[in-house]
């Protein structure tokens, strides 16, 4: 396994391929790992995404929302801060979270495999703060 490499719970993939069912499987898999989280729908724009909050190790919470566009599950959802500073190197320039590079991304990874993945950035970003410096291996953006 490389350094890049993900080690997936099998429950957060969705091997499926009927992909009328796709965004009832992503729910399914919202309730069991992230119940906080849930579906909303832009006002403005109708544009469909994914709310909620994670607590980090040192109890902190962090409101999210996670755009999901039109090419999903082609394309990776981008996961946006909401009303909390993110300045860190790891944040890409339209203001979305570095989670994961887009070439990284596949098909079948879920929406609650991405929440969890900012689970893992937050924290990351908590030492950042603290300390100065990003834990753990870093790639190019």
């Amino acid at each position: 396994m490389s350094d890049y490499d993900y080690v997936v719970p099998r429950g957060m993939l969705i091997m499926e391929g009927d992909a009328s069912k796709r965004l009832y499987l992503e729910q399914q898999k919202l309730k069991t790992y992230f119940p906080q989280f849930g579906f909303s729908q832009s006002a403005g724009t109708g544009e469909l995404g994914v709310t909620g909050r994670l607590r980090t190790n040192s109890g902190a919470r962090y409101p999210l929302r996670l755009q999901i566009t039109e090419n999903y599950p082609y394309e990776f959802p981008y996961v946006f801060p909401i009303g909390w500073d993110s300045t860190c190197p790891h944040i890409y320039p339209a203001g979305n979270l570095c989670i994961m590079r887009p070439d990284q991304w596949r098909p079948f990874y879920s929406i609650a495999f991405a929440i969890a993945k900012s689970a893992i950035w937050l924290n990351k970003f908590e030492v950042f703060k603290r300390r100065g410096y990003w834990p753990g291996n870093e790639q190019d953006h």
